[in-house]
C-alpha cells in the first residue's frame, strides 16, 4: 500500500598490477543494485492514515507501516522510525548528533576562505570558522559520537547521510582546520561515513577539495590528523573513479604522498596510511566508469620515485610486524605494472627481499599471501621469472599453500604466481612439479572451486603448466585434474572462464567440442538459399535497365522476331 507520493529509487553500491593480459590482480568491478525509497513524510502520512483512518494504535500503526512497505521491497534504512510529531530527543542517537554539529556550524560567527591551487586553476572554499576551544571541543565530541554510532551499526550510515551528515563533516573539518588536537576525531567519522557507497556520493568536488586543504596544512608537525586525512581520501577513492582522478589529477595527491613517505620513513601508522591511499589510486573497480586511470596513476607514482621509499621501508625496522611488512608488499604489487618496472625492481634486488621474507613468514597467511601477489606481479617479466626460481621462490610459494590449506585468497594468489612463472618456461614448469606443485595447485583447485577467482586462475596455471611440457600431461591427469575443469567449464556456458577452462582441457589432450555449433533455425537458413516469397522484388527493377534490354533483344532476334 502506497498511499503517499510516488516512491523515489535510489541508487547504491556495495562498499593487482593491470598490465594487458595480466588477470591476476584485475580488480572486480562493483556493480549497482537498484531498490526502491520512499521519504520521510510519505512514511509520515501513512503512519497517520493508519491512526486517523484504520483507529490503529500509534506503535500499531508504525509497525504495520514498516511492514507495508517492506513487503513491497522498500528499502527504508534512510527513515527515522519513530510517531510522527515525537519528542527531536526521541530520534536515533546519529541523528541527533548530525543536528547538534549542523546547529554549530550555523552559530558560528565567522567565516573564511582558501583558494585552493589545483592543476587546472584555482578553487574558492568558503566555510565557517570554530575558534573557540569550547566550540571546537563540543563539535568533536559530536562527531565522535557519531562515530561510535556508525561502528555500533552501519546502517547508521544511511540514515545519517540521508540528514547531511557528510557535507556536516565536511564543514566540520574545515571549521577546525586551525585545531589540530581536535580536528582527527571529525575526520575519523568521516572516514566511518564514507565506508557506505552512497555515503561516498555525496563527498562531491567540495569534499575532496576540503581533504586536500586538511592534507596539505597538516602535513608537517601534525601526524595524527595527517594519518585521519589520509584513510579518508582512501575510502573516498574506493569504488569510485571519478574521486580518483580529481585526487590524482587536480590535487596532485601522489605528489603529497611521497612528500609524507619521506617526511615520516620511522612512523609506522602515518607511512602505511600513504600506502593505503596510494594502493587506492592504482585500483579499477568502479564499473560505471568507461575507462580507468589505476594503472597510468601506477605509473606516475614509479616515476615519482616511490620504489626507492617502499623498499627502503621494506628494509627497515618499519617492516618488523607481519600487519606492516603485508601492507609494503601490497603496495609495492600494485604499482608494478609494466615491464620496465619489473625490471627497476630487479635491479634493486627486490626479488631476493620478497623471497626472503615469504621463507621468515611463511607461517603468517596475509604475508604469504602479499609475497605470492608482487611475484605474481613482477613475473610478467621472463628475466624476473627465471631469477625467481633459480632462487627457489617457487618452493617457498608451495610450501606456503601447504601450510594454509583453508585459506582461500592465498591459494589462489599463489596459484596465480605459479601459472604466471611457468608461461611459456618449460624449466620452470618441470621445476614446479619436481618441487611438488602440481600436487597443491590441483588440491587447491579443487578445494576452493566455488571461488570465480580461483575458477580462473587455476584453468591458467594449468594451462600454462602443460602448454609447452608435455611430459605433465599424464601426471596431472592422474592426480584427477580433469573433473575440476569440467566442473569449470559447465558451470560457465560461455564467457572467459568457460575459454579458460576449455583451453586446459585441450592442452591435456581431452575431450572437448570446439566447433562453433548451429544457433539459427531452418527456416531462416532455407529463406538465405533460396529466397523469401514476400521479400522486395528486385527482378522488375532488373529488367528496366539497358543490359536486360539489350539481352532481351538479343534473345527475341535469335528467336525470329524483329523488335
Amino acid at each position: 500500500r502506497l498511499n503517499g507520493p510516488a516512491l523515489r529509487v535510489g541508487l547504491a553500491m556495495a562498499g593487482g598490477g593491470l598490465r594487458p593480459g595480466f588477470s591476476h590482480k584485475a580488480d572486480q568491478k562493483e556493480t549497482a543494485a537498484i531498490y526502491a525509497r520512499i521519504s520521510q513524510e510519505t512514511f509520515d502520512q501513512a503512519v497517520m492514515e493508519n491512526i486517523e483512518d484504520l483507529d490503529m494504535e500509534p506503535d500499531e500503526a508504525l509497525s504495520d507501516a514498516v511492514q507495508q512497505f517492506e513487503s513491497q521491497g522498500v528499502n527504508l534504512d534512510n527513515i527515522i522510525r519513530r510517531i510522527p510529531g515525537a519528542a527531536p530527543e526521541d530520534d536515533p542517537q546519529v541523528i541527533i548528533s548530525v543536528r547538534a554539529i549542523q546547529e554549530l556550524l550555523g552559530d558560528a560567527e565567522e567565516e573564511e576562505t582558501i583558494d585552493l591551487s589545483l592543476k587546472d586553476g584555482t578553487m574558492k572554499i568558503t566555510f565557517p570558522r570554530v575558534d573557540t576551544e569550547e566550540g571546537a571541543k563540543t563539535l568533536s565530541e559530536a562527531a565522535s559520537t557519531v562515530r561510535s554510532e556508525l561502528q555500533r551499526d552501519k546502517q547508521n550510515a544511511v540514515l545519517a547521510m540521508h540528514h547531511g551528515a557528510v557535507d556536516a563533516h565536511v564543514s566540520g573539518a574545515l571549521a577546525l582546520l586551525n585545531e589540530p588536537s581536535f580536528l582527527a576525531l571529525l575526520l575519523e567519522a568521516l572516514t566511518q561515513l564514507l565506508q557506505d557507497a552512497e555515503s561516498r556520493e555525496q563527498l562531491g568536488v567540495r569534499g575532496v577539495a576540503a581533504l586536500s586543504i586538511i592534507i596539505r596544512r597538516h602535513k608537517q608537525g601534525a601526524p595524527e590528523v595527517l594519518r585521519a586525512a589520509l584513510q579518508a581520501v582512501r575510502v573516498a577513492m574506493l569504488v569510485h573513479e571519478h574521486h580518483r582522478q580529481l585526487f590524482v589529477k587536480q590535487t596532485g595527491l601522489l605528489e603529497e604522498l611521497k612528500f609524507v613517505m619521506n617526511e615520516y620513513p620511522d612512523d609506522p601508522q602515518t607511512f602505511l596510511a600513504a600506502c593505503g591511499a596510494l594502493r587506492a589510486t592504482t585500483l579499477s573497480d568502479d564499473a560505471r566508469a568507461m575507462t580507468s586511470k589505476g594503472h597510468d596513476h601506477a605509473k606516475v607514482a614509479v616515476e615519482l620515485g616511490m620504489l626507492p621509499l617502499l623498499l627502503g621501508a621494506l628494509r627497515s625496522d618499519l617492516a618488523k610486524t607481519p600487519a606492516a611488512l603485508a601492507e609494503l608488499l601490497a603496495t609495492l604489487s600494485r604499482v608494478t605494472v609494466t615491464d620496465d618496472i619489473c625490471k627497476q625492481l630487479a635491479a634493486m634486488d627486490a626479488l631476493k627481499l620478497a623471497i626472503t621474507e615469504l621463507g621468515n613468514h611463511v607461517t603468517d597467511p596475509q604475508v604469504a599471501r602479499q609475497a605470492c601477489t608482487f611475484l605474481a606481479s613482477i613475473s610478467g617479466n621472463d628475466q624476473c621469472k627465471t631469477s625467481i626460481v633459480a632462487a627457489s621462490g617457487h618452493v617457498a610459494i608451495i610450501q606456503a599453500m601447504l601450510l594454509h590449506p583453508n585459506h582461500a585468497n592465498m591459494q589462489i594468489d599463489a596459484i596465480a604466481a605459479l601459472g604466471n612463472m611457468a608461461l611459456r618456461m618449460p624449466a620452470n614448469c618441470e621445476a614446479i612439479a619436481e618441487a611438488g606443485g602440481m600436487a597443491a595447485i590441483v588440491s587447491a583447485f579443487s578445494q576452493h572451486l566455488p571461488n570465480p577467482r580461483m575458477q580462473s586462475k587455476g584453468c591458467l596455471t594449468i594451462r600454462n603448466l602443460v602448454g609447452r611440457s608435455e611430459n605433465l600431461r599424464q601426471p596431472l591427469l592422474d592426480l584427477g585434474v580433469e573433473q575440476p575443469l569440467r566442473t569449470v567449464l559447465e558451470g560457465n556456458t560461455d564467457g572467459p572462464v568457460h575459454n579458460q577452462a576449455k583451453a586446459a582441457l585441450r592442452e591435456l589432450h581431452c575431450s572437448v567440442q570446439l566447433k562453433e555449433g548451429f544457433k539459427g533455425d531452418v527456416g531462416n537458413a532455407y529463406k538465405l538459399q533460396q529466397g523469401d516469397a514476400d521479400c522486395e522484388n528486385h527482378w522488375d527493377t532488373f529488367m528496366d535497365t539497358p543490359a536486360a534490354q539489350q539481352a532481351m533483344r538479343a534473345d527475341m532476334k535469335a528467336l525470329g522476331y524483329d523488335m
